[in-house]
């Protein structure tokens, strides 16, 4: 009889037990939050075809077919000029200087031919075949379109745009610059001091002359 009790109660106790097991894991399976790894999420970065040694592809490469005298090339990368005694080819963020009794032809294929004279330095800004530019820092310079579009060339502050053979000449004691256009036509253009711009066409035999300290200019 004492065994029978002794059994009950130990068939209550282990319910019980069990009761309350279970409850505990349910509350303890309720608390916990179960925060799901974050995703990275990875963007392709584009690819620059961008470089400091060679210009764009696209870009036309020009090349000295003569030169005579002393000549300075400052390349892409270059922190200064240095000398040349043999024609090589130039692209697109170059610097070519000729020094006293100097001279070169530089010729873009299909585009224009460059004639440099003595103390003439120009920098090629630009060789992409629909838009060709380049900046006179001083000296004279001829230049023939050969190509279906202008050439732009930019002296101090006035623009030629060339359709035709030009020569640029930029003054070195006074702020003047002469564009005489032998065959074609070019168009000049500049703002004056009150910023108001101003474009001149320039026809074959006629010579624009321009002071771009006072910021005018006349056609002879």
């Amino acid at each position: 009889m004492k065994f029978f009790k002794y059994l009950i109660w130990f068939l209550v106790a282990v319910v019980i037990i069990s009761i309350a097991a279970l409850v505990i894991l349910r509350t303890k399976k309720q608390e916990i939050i179960i925060i799901p790894s974050p995703i990275s999420i990875v963007t392709p970065q584009p690819i620059s075809n961008f470089s400091l040694e060679n210009a764009p592809s696209e870009s036309l490469r020009g090349q000295i077919t003569e030169m005579k005298g002393s000549v300075d090339w400052q390349g892409r990368t270059a922190t200064g000029a240095a000398k040349i005694f043999t024609p090589i080819t130039v692209q697109q963020g170059e610097n070519l200087i000729t020094e006293g009794g100097g001279s070169l032809t530089l010729v873009f294929p299909s585009a224009c031919t460059i004639n440099f004279s003595e103390k003439t330095e120009l920098d090629i800004i630009q060789t992409l075949p629909a838009d060709i530019v380049f900046s006179q820092v001083s000296g004279v310079a001829e230049y023939l379109n050969t190509g279906s579009y202008p050439v732009d060339i930019r002296t101090s502050t006035l623009l030629t745009e060339l359709n035709g053979d030009a020569t640029i000449s930029r003054n070195p004691q006074k702020p003047v610059v002469t564009v005489f256009v032998k065959s074609g036509s070019a168009v000049v253009a500049y703002n004056d001091l009150k910023y108001i711009s101003h474009e001149v066409t320039i026809n074959a035999g006629k010579t624009f002359t321009f002071n771009y300290g006072t910021r005018k200019g006349v056609v002879k």
